[in-house]
């Protein structure tokens, strides 16, 4: 998965232009509104919830507090990615 982070073009801009975090799961291109973005991780020790559903990867410790790590290529029925290919996570 990639990220890239779109700059507003001008200050001038029409006020329903929106900027957006793009990323790509499985060479597919998502955004999320950049203003609902908390943060961009690298890859985390997520730790498995039992009887959880199987799109949930698990809990992951962000600055202290417990955030549940959601599986996008799991809960958007894809493939798992390729062995050795990095992870990251998208905090929104």
């Amino acid at each position: 998965m990639t990220t890239d982070v779109l700059d507003r073009p001008d200050a001038g801009a029409d006020e329903d232009e929106r900027v957006f975090v793009t990323l790509a799961v499985d060479g597919q291109l998502c955004g999320v509104p950049v203003l609902a973005v908390r943060d961009i991780l690298g890859e985390q020790a997520i730790t498995r919830i039992p009887l959880a559903p199987p799109e949930i990867a698990g809990g992951l410790n962000l600055r202290g507090r417990i955030v549940t790590a959601i599986d996008l290529r799991r809960r958007l029925g894809l493939p798992p990615p390729p062995d050795g290919a990095k992870r990251m996570s998208i905090v929104a």
